[in-house]
């Protein structure tokens, strides 16, 4: 029997549907190249490799069908901005479209129609359906902030939680999407699980509320003014942990993903001790 909770994972997807990198690569789309090159592109600035990092198969899992670069499904459907649900620009603010591209309203509608829409809607369906007690949203994270962040140039811990909190619990703004006290107990069993793989790593800080205070898709379903609110939260995975630099490139450890994997599907199972 599987445990009732569902973790996703909103930006693993490194997929670009034909039509969207059309738009941003303009003539060059029918050069092979190119195209690999954008896509390898998208996949670096998204969250790499967090569909297997966050892998739950005792638990229900739902991973994004397209980058966040499409659709950011952990965005606001109407929220607008650099970092809004249809971005123009990466996190370092370089061009994804060539310059002066505008988004038509009816071809905005129908992206959020395509993708938003009915990712959220599977959302809904799983908590309706199996009767979700926890919401888990996984993430990665920039050894430091970038140009688009609350923390520019500054140095990130090695494991975050969003729980809408600041640091010691307190709700920093409207609901939390965690009460106080179980964001507390859930920061204690953080340190408990992922502190042992931490020493000697960049970062071995694990901190709440830190450098995100809340996550969206966490907060969006823990609203109270929903029929059945569920708990949830967010959880972020420094790259520096899991990610190591080969000519340049960035390339998967694979036997820390597979150490950080054990490690938070044994901590997930303690946390739904205590929902």
């Amino acid at each position: 029997m599987r445990l009732p909770a569902l973790v996703v994972t909103p930006h693993s997807s490194a997929q670009v549907p034909a039509e969207v990198l059309a738009l941003m690569l303009g003539q060059r789309f029918y050069d092979r190249e190119a195209r690999e090159e954008r896509l390898e592109w998208l996949f670096r600035e998204s969250d790499p490799y967090t569909d297997v990092l966050f892998h739950t198969p005792e638990a229900h899992n739902l991973h994004a069908p397209v980058s966040r670069f499409v659709v950011d499904l952990n965005r606001g459907r109407e929220e607008g901005g650099d970092n809004g649900v249809l971005k123009l620009t990466d996190f370092e603010k370089r061009l994804l479209y060539p310059a002066g591209f505008i988004l038509s309203e009816l071809d905005r509608e129908e992206r959020l129609r395509r993708y938003w829409d009915s990712f959220h809607h599977e959302i809904e369906q799983v908590l309706e359906v199996n009767e979700i007690r926890l919401l888990v949203n996984g993430h990665s994270m920039q050894p430091s902030g970038p140009a688009i962040g609350p923390d520019v140039g500054k140095p990130r811990p090695a494991v975050g939680l969003m729980a809408g909190t600041d640091s010691e619990g307190t709700p920093f703004e409207g609901y939390p999407s965690l009460p106080k006290a179980l964001a507390l107990d859930v920061l204690s069993l953080a340190h408990k699980h992922f502190a042992p793989l931490l020493r000697g790593q960049i970062s071995e800080a694990i901190r709440l509320g830190e450098p995100w205070k809340s996550d969206q898709l966490s907060q969006r379903y823990s609203n109270p003014a929903r029929a059945r609110p569920v708990p949830g939260f967010g959880l972020e995975f420094n790259r520096a942990l899991y990610l190591t630099y080969e000519d340049g490139k960035e390339c998967p450890d694979d036997a820390m993903i597979r150490v950080l994997n054990a490690a938070f599907r044994a901590f997930l199972a303690e946390v739904m001790e205590l929902v």
